[in-house]
């Protein structure tokens, strides 16, 4: 099997409310869309969600990137992981959500060769689903309270708040949610660096901490993982390092440091599963359990995460639910019951163009 011509397309999402956290409101979403078609006519699809403030990409760049990167690839065997990406790496530096995009189709292709799902190449299922937990966006304390509460008679009992806008507004943030939910539900906190120094998270997170808080994440600055390392040491609750975490390297940083007690793997952060197999085993190897995060990706990609999680035991929870509040989305494949999402066993990553 040889890649025998690379398709690329943007498309755009609505969510049902813009996301808006501490460092930019996003009313929709924009995306590419990456085929990868094998001269024996089998079909890898691949996504690419950028995050312009993580990663520094855009749609337009991430067009351009493999769009460029398409001559190189067409007569490779997709087998060939680790040439294709360290070939990626050095002409297409520090473009980790188009190799994402790339990685994940070329899994694609592995599986549907052999009849297998993706996450029987990733080791093996070990966790069947995921229970799913939705985004309160950053907003009025009131505005938060209602969405969380709607959240809830839709059958979460598990709630990521946006916070990150100082402490005073963020305590009444948590309070007005917790007020409006109940003691019953769980409520896990996202900074998105919004606090930025270790004083003012340190002082945050404290006050919340009554109101009933299961994790906080990226309290400080990305770049200041030393900081990071101080807001762990200084509070009970368990911090997870998210934007400050993005390659491998930073991995092993993170863990040297003793900065965090979790680590958030994005697709879109690392370069796709392959990279975030390294993430993770570098991660465990610490004793630092990891989550699968989400830069709101669509059906595609979410659903690449899904096997991620499914194959390691050392991923502990994931955030893949885009597909759940995207009007529009290009692709099927998400399967959900209840509250949780299914690992697809189909061969591949499971997920078919509408």
């Amino acid at each position: 099997m040889r890649i025998e011509r690379i398709d690329v397309t943007p498309f755009v999402l609505t969510p049902p409310m813009a996301l808006t956290v501490a460092y930019g409101s996003y009313p929709t979403r924009d995306y590419v869309l990456l085929k990868v078609h094998a001269d024996n006519g089998l079909l890898g699809l691949g996504e690419g969600s950028p995050d312009p403030e993580v990663t520094g990409e855009t749609q337009d760049s991430l067009l351009k990137a493999l769009q460029q990167a398409a001559p190189g690839l067409v007569g490779r065997d997709p087998f060939e992981l680790e040439t294709i990406l360290a070939w990626w790496e050095e002409q297409f530096p520090r473009q980790p959500t188009a190799m994402a995009a790339l990685d994940m189709a070329l899994y694609d292709l592995q599986g549907k060769a052999l009849s297998v799902p993706v996450h029987r190449l990733l080791g093996g299922l070990v966790c069947p689903r995921m229970k799913l937990y939705p985004v309160v966006p950053l907003l009025p304390p009131q505005e938060m309270a209602e969405t969380a509460a709607t959240l809830v008679r839709q059958r979460f009992d598990t709630l990521k708040l946006k916070l990150g806008a100082g402490p005073d507004q963020d305590e009444a943030r948590v309070q007005a949610v917790r007020e409006a939910v109940g003691a019953e539900i769980t409520l896990r906190i996202d900074a998105n660096q919004g606090w930025h120094t270790p004083a003012v998270a340190l002082g945050a997170i404290r006050r919340i901490l009554p109101y009933g808080i299961e994790w906080v994440k990226q309290p400080v600055d990305a770049a200041d993982l030393e900081g990071l390392a101080e807001v762990t040491r200084g509070v009970e609750v368990p911090v997870m390092v998210d934007e400050g975490c993005q390659m491998p390297e930073d991995a092993l940083k993170v863990a040297c440091l003793g900065a965090a007690d979790i680590i958030n793997i994005k697709l879109m952060k690392c370069g796709g599963p392959y990279r975030a197999l390294q993430i993770n085993a570098i991660a465990e190897a610490a004793g630092l359990p990891c989550i699968v995060g989400s830069l709101g990706e669509s059906t595609i990609a979410s659903v690449a995460g899904l096997h991620l999680l499914g194959a390691r035991r050392n991923i502990m929870a994931g955030e893949v639910i885009g597909p759940l509040f995207l009007a529009g989305d290009i692709a099927t494949g998400f399967q959900v019951e209840g509250n949780q999402a299914i690992v697809p066993t189909s061969p591949g990553l499971g997920v078919e163009l509408k």
